[in-house]
């Protein structure tokens, strides 16, 4: 695994970009449907979610008729003020959007499932991570990640990517395999239930991992 970028760093790129990203179509609409749908299935009407790196808000909004609540946590404040924007419109009153790092431990856990969304790779500390989101999970619970793994792409789109970021076009990425996560889930404690990809893509595994009862 390589590492990439700080927390700041981080939220100081997102905040410039949220407008523009909130406007963004999904890349791959199929797949996120797909996503969406094998989610709720592992959802329970009393559930309580805690989402980890929100963005503006889309996915918690589409989860929250599923579940008692939801709260919802990004590092960017931009993304959380349209993500909080978009509850209000629509009228989706079990879902609180906060602004906060990804290891922060939340006086509402222990939570029934937590997720984690297109963000591991965009961290720069993933066992962190992954310890914040056991602690805060029910014995039992799940923990449930979609993470983009540049580790499995050839070489020159990781070094084209590399090359983005580094021109401040896109975000310093960890390089991160499926085994690498699957083992960091493992090192943090927890099972792996499953793994699946949606849509054609090969390079973003969800992974279904549960905290021992």
């Amino acid at each position: 695994m390589q590492t990439a970028i700080s927390h700041t760093d981080t939220g100081n790129f997102w905040d410039k970009i949220a407008p523009k990203y909130a406007k963004k179509p999904v890349d791959d609409p199929a797949a996120y449907e797909e996503k969406l749908v094998r989610v709720r299935a592992l959802l329970r009407a009393e559930d309580r979610v805690l989402e980890i790196g929100c963005g503006t808000g889309s996915t918690a909004l589409s989860l929250a008729p599923a579940v008692a609540e939801i709260t919802a946590t990004d590092i960017s404040r931009g993304m959380i003020e349209i993500a909080e924007e978009k509850r209000v419109m629509a009228g989706v009153k079990n879902a609180e959007f906060l602004q906060a790092d990804a290891t922060e431990i939340f006086p509402e856990a222990p939570f029934d499932v937590v997720t984690a969304f297109s963000l591991l790779h965009l961290v720069d500390n993933v066992p962190a991570v992954l310890d914040a989101g056991y602690a805060q999970l029910k014995p039992g619970g799940l923990f449930l990640s979609k993470t983009g793994c540049l580790g499995d792409a050839h070489f020159g789109l990781r070094l084209f990517v590399r090359a983005l970021g580094a021109l401040g076009f896109a975000p310093p990425v960890t390089t991160l395999s499926k085994a690498d996560v699957s083992r960091a889930l493992v090192a943090a404690g927890f099972d792996l239930v499953e793994c699946q990809y949606f849509g054609k893509g090969r390079l973003n595994p969800f992974i279904v991992a549960q905290r021992p009862t």
